[in-house]
């Protein structure tokens, strides 16, 4: 029975002949584990294998090419446009099949928006010609033919026809986010003047056709269509133009609604939000396509508890939820909600470590909580010959809490040390800026696995060598983070100059008036404009000083949050950027009198409360070689090691356990 916080969101939902067994569909997230020639690998499958087994109602399976020569969107995308791609998908439908889950495949054409690399002749093809912003004269796309296009819907239809072989129960078609039936479907991209363009009508066509064929191709099962309900963009299609185009696709054959937002081109930061965007901000959304339709709804975005998923069903915001990124840190959200295990669930805090992980050409799915991701097919975490020997670890942050319970499962006696008289680390200075409170569910949910675990937590205690060797670990992993850099500047030890980060951390006492003299932050890098941003919601003005031009701003920090940080930053009124400038000299107690030297040289003084430097960390060796000294085997994972991310620590504390196993596993025999 499901948890009676939850009844909705457990309940059953008939879809024709088709019953889903409750309300949570696991969204389609483009993984690149297939092979290079569109193949469904035993890698992807144990991917899938993980999300059914945690106890969704539906997988829609990531798009599925429809066309390889002439619409990939990336280089290992499944595909589906010959026979030789069956086996594949017939043992894929077979494993969500015996966990219990619906089995569903979305089909995709990429349009003028494919790679170059992977199109035939260099030029994609789309509703209309697409010019190079690099140089006019030559074209990125190539406007179809009538010719082209009626072999396109075929391809659609083919392809569906091949899914109903592997046994497929449901389709989806992909008309959102900027792709082919985007494409024509939007003023912004179809500038056509025939049959296929020209006005609404003209527009619709396409997937109208396309819904149509692949029906006739799919029998009584299911189909949905993924659309965009606003483009955001003046010139493309808002929510008022989809409540009217909505129910026009639905009257071509459409059987489920699966509303998403955004295309690539006017924002990732719609499709694929960042930290700042509020859980459930889609759902007003879903409700007036919902309202505009007489077939069930999913809405898909920025929903990460059970809670809000309840709520949106039972309010009738939507019929369905469905969850991409929270199923890449926790497999099993659907069976911990089920049994009303929330606290359990790993939570996914929009971090878009995923993005990230899975960019360029060998880019793969990942998360930066769970290093499993993508990496189903590894073998448990064991201890092997060294089952209940001592592990210590270095630091509370993330990645030290992350490695201590990781060992701990392994087998490990293990021990956490942490300096300061609470665990976090650096989660804590990358959840105090605006808009990152999300990190602090993170830092909560290893908390409350440390405490329901074996690991034995020293609080308050710097580890020195002494008490790591007694007794002697088997490993040691530094996970202590770095410390700041050393910066030649006279002045710059005075008492109105601080760590950026030691504020972001809440160890720096001070409380000037935010009416008095401004701070200046020196460092353009995602540290200094999260302190920028940070003071000036308490109040302060910021003068932020990079020796980096502006846009070099925060250049390490992922994309899509690094645009919507930019562009909050750029119109703060409260703060000041100052560009190709570098500090000379700090003086005075009053009041900070900086000297400043601009990028041609000129020199320039400034007035400010205090002086907050952000010019990075770097490791701190000592501990590391006082252990190699002694002989004691470690690994440094995080800053301790090289600045990164969160999911770097992370993953880094994964790589060194898995390593261990290396050490111990036992190697059997083939009986061939």
């Amino acid at each position: 029975m499901p948890h009676s916080s939850f009844a909705n969101l457990f309940s059953p939902l008939r879809l024709g002949n088709l019953t889903l067994p409750n309300r949570i569909v696991m969204a389609p997230m483009s993984t690149q584990l297939g092979d290079e020639e569109g193949h469904v690998t035993p890698r992807q499958i144990a991917f899938y294998k993980a999300r059914a087994e945690g106890g969704v109602g539906m997988i829609i399976v990531e798009f599925c090419c429809v066309h390889r020569p002439t619409g990939r969107s990336e280089h290992r995308q499944l595909s589906l446009d010959t026979p030789a791609h069956l086996d594949g998908h017939r043992r894929l439908v077979e494993v969500i099949n015996q966990a219990g889950a619906v089995a569903c495949l979305q089909l995709q054409h990429g349009g003028s928006g494919v790679p170059r690399a992977l199109v035939e002749g260099g030029i994609a093809i789309g509703p209309s010609d697409v010019v190079s912003r690099r140089d006019p004269s030559k074209l990125t796309a190539r406007a179809m033919t009538d010719a082209q296009i009626e072999h396109l819907i075929e391809c659609f239809g083919r392809t569906a026809e091949l899914g109903v072989q592997a046994g497929y129960q449901a389709f989806e078609l992909h008309g959102a986010h900027g792709y082919l039936l985007t494409q024509f479907l939007s003023p912004l991209t179809n500038h056509r003047e025939d049959a296929w363009g020209g006005d609404e009508a003209g527009r619709l066509r396409l997937s109208q056709r396309v819904i149509a064929r692949v029906k006739q191709a799919i029998g009584e099962r299911p189909l949905s269509y993924r659309l965009s309900a606003d483009e955001f963009s003046p010139a493309g299609l808002g929510i008022a133009d989809m409540e009217r185009i909505t129910p026009q696709l639905v009257a071509a054959g459409l059987d489920l609604v699966h509303v998403s937002m955004g295309t690539g081109y006017t924002g990732m930061d719609k499709v694929i939000e960042p930290m700042s965007a509020p859980e459930g901000w889609r759902l007003p959304y879903a409700r007036r396509i919902r309202a505009a339709v007489d077939v069930p709804v999913i809405s898909v975005g920025q929903i990460r508890w059970p809670a809000t998923a309840e709520a949106a069903i039972a309010n009738g915001d939507t019929d369905l939820i469905a969850l991409g990124r929270p199923l890449l840190a926790d497999p099993h959200w659907a069976s911990k909600a089920l049994r009303g295990e929330v606290e359990s669930i790993r939570p996914c805090t929009s971090c878009n470590y995923c993005v990230t992980s899975h960019a360029g050409a060998h880019g793969v799915i990942g998360c930066a909580e769970n290093p499993r991701t993508g990496q189903e097919l590894d073998p448990a975490l064991d201890a092997g010959s060294q089952r209940g020997a001592r592990a210590v670890v270095v630091g509370g942050g993330p990645g030290g809490m992350a490695t201590a319970l990781m060992l701990d499962q392994a087998g490990y006696r293990t021990e956490l040390f942490e300096a300061r008289d609470t665990l976090g680390g650096g989660l804590i200075a990358s959840a105090a800026p605006p808009f990152k409170e999300k990190l602090q569910w993170y830092q909560h949910y290893l908390e409350r696995q440390l405490a329901a675990s074996g690991v034995e937590v020293h609080l308050h205690q710097r580890a020195d060598l002494s008490t790591l060797l007694a007794p002697r670990p088997a490993i040691v992993i530094l996970a202590m983070g770095g410390r700041a850099l050393s910066l030649d500047i006279p002045g710059i030890d005075g008492e109105r100059v601080f760590d950026a980060y030691e504020l972001l951390m809440g160890a720096v006492d001070w409380q000037p008036s935010p009416q008095g003299l401004p701070v200046l932050i020196y460092g353009g890098g995602e540290t200094g404009c999260e302190s920028a941003e940070y003071l000036a919601e308490r109040g302060f003005n910021v003068v932020l000083v990079s020796r980096s031009p502006a846009s070099q701003l925060a250049r390490a920090a992922e994309a899509i949050y690094r645009g919507v940080l930019l562009t909050r930053l750029s119109s703060n009124p409260r703060v000041r950027i100052v560009d190709g400038t570098q500090i000379v000299s700090i003086s005075g107690a009053d009041a900070a009198s900086v000297s400043l030297s601009g990028e041609d040289g000129s020199p320039w003084t400034l007035l400010c409360d205090r002086v907050l430097i952000a010019q990075g960390r770097q490791p701190d060796n000592a501990l590391a070689q006082a252990l190699r000294g002694a002989g004691v085997p470690f690994v440094a994972i995080g800053d301790a090691h090289h600045g990164g991310r969160i999911g770097d620590a992370v993953h880094g504390g994964y790589a060194a356990v898995k390593a261990l196993r290396s050490q111990t596993v036992v190697v059997h025999e083939l009986a061939c």
